[in-house]
């Protein structure tokens, strides 16, 4: 690996800005997007990024499994109903919110739960298009009697 791609992935590994590692490596900040995208593409600087991120794990312990059970906890955590406070200046202390029937008003952080479970999607590759959810699901050829027959199964039964 040339040292100017050396220096392009460690950068890139710190800071994820490809444009920004271009420029960093010596490239010319007039072609360092398309450049960076260009180095990002080649097979030794993938395996030398993936390498630098094994070491990196191994150092600090953080792995995908504590990274999915981070984003579990943020989840489970962001939808736990917590009850809406406000300042009392009489009592000097925050006091629950009530609504016009006395009960206790309570908010959770969907943004924070949706957000944490996309991630964890995303891990798991619940989005990807290749994953089996996607897949196209087998036409059943039926006849005209199989579909009448289906039908009158069917009628009245919901």
């Amino acid at each position: 690996m040339l040292e100017s791609h050396k220096r392009f992935a460690d950068r890139y590994f710190e800071t994820l800005n490809g444009k920004e590692s271009a420029i960093y490596a010596g490239f010319s900040e007039d072609t360092a997007k398309q450049k960076a995208w260009t180095l990002l593409q080649q097979e030794d600087i993938q395996e030398y990024l993936q390498s630098l991120r094994a070491e990196y794990a191994e150092k600090s312990g953080i792995t995908k499994e504590w990274v999915i059970k981070r984003f579990e906890h943020i989840s489970d955590a962001c939808v736990k109903a917590k009850p809406v406070m406000k300042w009392d200046a009489g009592l000097k202390e925050f006091i629950p919110v009530e609504d016009e029937w006395g009960n206790t008003v309570y908010e959770f952080d969907s943004g924070g739960a949706n957000k944490a479970t996309e991630m964890l999607g995303r891990i798991i590759g619940v989005f990807e298009k290749d994953n089996s959810q996607l897949k196209p699901v087998n036409n059943i050829n039926l006849t005209k009697e199989a579909v009448k027959k289906l039908s009158d199964d069917l009628d009245g039964s919901y």
